[in-house]
């Protein structure tokens, strides 16, 4: 399942959440610390490795 990164704010306390597609389209989340439903996404970068192609794999 896709993991998602929110912050609070209200009380800007950054966490995160393991949610399924259709979860993360339909369900409101809380803040873990306040639990206020005013949340925004945080987009992170994020780093892929994969096999390199020129090895010969």
């Amino acid at each position: 399942m896709p993991y998602y990164e929110f912050i609070c704010r209200k009380c800007h306390k950054k966490f995160a959440e393991v949610l399924s597609i259709k979860e993360h389209e339909t369900k409101r989340v809380h803040c873990p610390k306040c639990q206020s439903s005013e949340t925004d996404k945080v987009i992170e970068p994020f780093f892929a490795k994969t096999a390199s192609k020129t090895r010969g794999y």
